[in-house]
């Protein structure tokens, strides 16, 4: 959905009432920007933060998780499986350096596997027939990048801290314009 369509249907739904739906739009958007302004600025320390809001996150879904299984008698397995989440978020709780790297670790392995599926798939479409170069390329780039982020797991911490910064950045400046034009068609 456009800019637009979006400023023509929060004023065909709110009307009248736009002046504070561009307030909160502002504010939301300044808020936003700012947030990723900061994650762009210091991004190590909005890793830990982070580790910290995945740990804290944990906590609370194990403890609902035993809670649920203890009310609904869902078993041992799912008190279990509360159980290791909030073990697990206890973990990241304490030591978010190590939910850093195992986070990079995840991700490396997780490009390393995508690059091996596309590059298969490539080669099947090569036996088909079909051109696979792009495909195998596409493939090689992805393992070579899962690689970089196993062996070197502070820079993909780093890395994604700051592209998710300019993501902010770029949500928080469309709120900012969404804000500004539903404020000039009051």
């Amino acid at each position: 959905m456009s800019q637009g369509e979006i400023m023509a249907s929060a004023t065909s739904k709110f009307g009248s009432r736009t002046g504070g739906l561009w307030t909160a739009l502002l504010l939301f958007g300044l808020a936003v920007t700012v947030l990723g302004v900061l994650l762009i600025i210091n991004p190590f320390a909005a890793a830990t933060t982070l580790a910290l809001l995945i740990g804290a996150a944990l906590v609370v879904t194990g403890i609902t998780e035993v809670l649920a299984a203890v009310s609904d008698r869902g078993g041992a397995s799912g008190v279990a499986f509360g159980l290791l989440l909030t073990i697990g978020g206890i973990v990241a709780l304490l030591w978010p350096g190590i939910t850093l790297w195992t986070l990079a670790l995840l991700i490396g392995a997780s490009f390393i596997l995508a690059g091996a599926v596309r590059a298969g798939l490539s080669l099947r479409a090569r036996q088909a027939g079909q051109p696979a170069g792009r495909g195998l390329a596409i493939g090689a780039v992805l393992i070579v990048i899962g690689l970089i982020a196993i062996v070197w797991p502070s820079a993909t911490v780093f890395i994604l801290a700051v592209l998710f910064g300019i993501v902010l950045v770029i949500q928080g400046a469309s709120q900012i314009a969404l804000a500004m034009a539903l404020r000039g068609r009051r």
